[in-house]
């Protein structure tokens, strides 16, 4: 019979390597508390220790120049930021991510809790909403549902543009309407919906209110699965 193999005192414990980083990441926590302190106390500190100028670019599209210690997590340099620059009629509304080519993007949880260290300076931000929009012909079909990350800034002429390229739509009819949340519009809300503009904004339209929706109307043509 083949004679155990004991147990090596280095041998990898998943419960030893989860208490591991916790402890490591409590004391970067207590590390960067005592720093932030010590800053608010001796005003010359912060100019001793290394920064980094990071962008934010408001809801209303103005750029926003900060220094920001490099020990500092990217969501507490976002808390500020939504403090700062961010009106409170949107801050339930507003995220902050970044663009590129036109394309936003969110951050993730490990992004959110990196430092500002790991971002380059002169690092671009963005203030950024969400808006629930429902396409499809409403009488002849049922609509479907999907999101759309959109600047306050954005017009009617660019969502059009964005919906038509899910689908090669070419004629497509916007409205809005403020619905029940987890319910569907129907013909009777299209009807009772209110016309929205080529140069209609998401500011100008008050479209990032709670329960505010974009409906397109794609008259008899199909909508494909994915939307």
């Amino acid at each position: 019979m083949a004679a155990a193999i004991p147990k090596s005192s280095s041998s990898f414990i998943y419960e030893d390597l989860v208490s591991h980083v916790q402890t490591i990441r409590n004391q970067t926590i207590d590390f960067k508390n005592i720093l932030d302190n010590r800053c608010k106390k001796e005003t010359n500190l912060f100019n001793e220790l290394k920064t980094r100028s990071l962008t934010f670019i408001d809801p209303y599209g103005n750029h926003m120049k900060d220094n920001h210690l490099d020990h500092e997590l990217i969501s507490k340099v976002f808390t500020k930021c939504m403090k700062d620059y961010v009106p409170k009629y949107l801050q339930s509304w507003i995220e902050i991510g970044t663009m590129n080519e036109n394309i936003i993007s969110s951050l993730n949880n490990f992004e959110l809790n990196s430092a500002v260290s790991n971002y380059a300076n002169d690092y671009q931000f963005i203030a950024y909403g969400q808006i629930t929009i429902w396409i499809g012909s409403y009488k002849y079909s049922s609509p479907h549902q999907f999101a759309m990350r959109v600047l306050l800034t954005d017009n009617m002429d660019k969502i059009k543009t964005r919906i038509a390229q899910l689908g090669q739509f070419t004629h497509i009819q916007l409205k809005s309407c403020t619905i029940n949340e987890n319910t569907k519009p129907n013909e009777k809300s299209w009807n009772e919906g209110i016309a929205l503009k080529s140069e209609d904004t998401i500011l100008s339209c008050q479209l990032y209110k709670d329960n505010c929706i974009i409906m397109g109307n794609l008259g008899q043509e199909k909508v494909n699965d994915y939307c």
